[in-house]
């Protein structure tokens, strides 16, 4: 098998990924970009943009509820879900097509499929192997997978997009980002909605006053929230799921039509094969210098730039952690000034 060689390999063709092209290409450096899925990666075709568009939904419903403050008298909203759905795809759906044309007018070489490191410089894909000057990992995140028996039956925030029926509950284990947005869209619908957090706080990284006032409204429209919960087990129930979780010293259980994983999200590594590169990793996360470079168990080795969520510094690796493991976050690493 012969070696292409690139200046700049990137592992990964979301919003990390896109952005080291135009700077590489501006250098003159020949750039390949890896993509198992779609170009754009989760932000704008699984996360963040379609989300905004069932946010908006929820807001003018809010709105709606308070047009009696302004004196104004309205009947009872209806929601037609499927259409919002199909609106949400609607306006994603040009978006992989058109990044990759822009990755055409910068020349950079786009190769669908998945990668590995197959060497400390030499990245696999396919039958392919591509060597490069610098490796870039951006390979995103992806949800956080539960230790609990029966967690197949969940669901993650990419089916909920997805779905064109809207259940009438809905219940969350975990109390981050994602259950709090998507709980409020479903209670504002009308949907029955429970959280479920195994930390003493929602939103556990957030202000403690802040999180109080959210819980608050939270509650107020109609969301019941748990938190210092250990959820034990998920299994089917009459056609439903039942999740069974100890809370306060007794067990409980509760039942919906749709059980979802909001624990948050995790690195994306875990398939890259980074011993073959050695790649200094641990907890699930690359070790990585204060200029987002990694470190290497090689120590002649060319030091590579990484961007990616999965990064954490030497200082943060040492430092003992106070959460529960499944609910640790990882740490993003942030370009230093001194690598600009």
């Amino acid at each position: 098998m012969s070696t292409e060689k690139f200046d700049v390999v990137i592992l990964g063709g979301g919003n990390a990924g896109i952005g080291v092209t135009g700077p590489a290409r501006r250098a003159g450096m020949s750039v390949a970009m890896i993509e198992q899925d779609l170009l754009g990666g989760t932000c704008p075709n699984r996360g963040c943009t379609p989300k905004k568009v069932l946010v908006a939904a929820g807001h003018a419903l809010h709105e709606i509820e308070r047009a009696s403050v302004h004196h104004i008298a309205v009947g009872k909203p209806r929601l037609d879900w499927a259409a919002l759905i199909d609106r949400e795809k609607d306006l994603i759906k040009d978006i992989p097509a058109n990044l990759a044309r822009s990755m055409a007018k910068r020349d950079v070489e786009v190769i669908k499929g998945h990668a590995a490191f197959a060497g400390s410089n030499i990245i696999r894909v396919g039958d392919r192997d591509l060597e490069a000057k610098h490796i870039v990992i951006a390979t995103g995140s992806k949800p956080r997978p539960l230790p609990i028996p029966g967690a197949e039956h969940m669901i993650t925030s990419d089916a909920m997009l997805s779905e064109r029926d809207l259940p009438s509950s809905v219940i969350f284990v975990g109390g981050g980002v994602i259950s709090l947005e998507f709980g409020h869209v479903y209670a504002r619908t009308g949907a029955d909605v429970t959280i479920l957090e195994a930390l003493p706080q929602l939103l556990p990284a957030l202000d403690t006053d802040a999180v109080a006032r959210l819980q608050t409204e939270s509650e107020r429209i109609g969301i019941r929230v748990k938190t210092s919960v250990g959820v034990k087990r998920i299994e089917p129930a009459n056609g439903r799921l039942r999740v069974v979780f100890s809370h306060q010293g007794a067990e409980h259980a509760a039942e919906a039509d749709r059980v979802v994983n909001g624990a948050g999200r995790v690195a994306n590594v875990d398939t890259l094969d980074l011993a073959a590169g050695n790649v200094e990793h641990a907890n699930g996360r690359i070790v990585v210098d204060r200029r987002c470079r990694i470190r290497r168990s090689c120590r002649r080795s060319r030091p590579m730039r990484v961007t990616s969520s999965a990064a954490t510094s030497s200082k943060d690796r040492n430092t003992a952690p106070t959460t529960p493991a499944w609910r640790r976050r990882s740490i993003p690493c942030r370009r230093s000034p001194q690598s600009a």
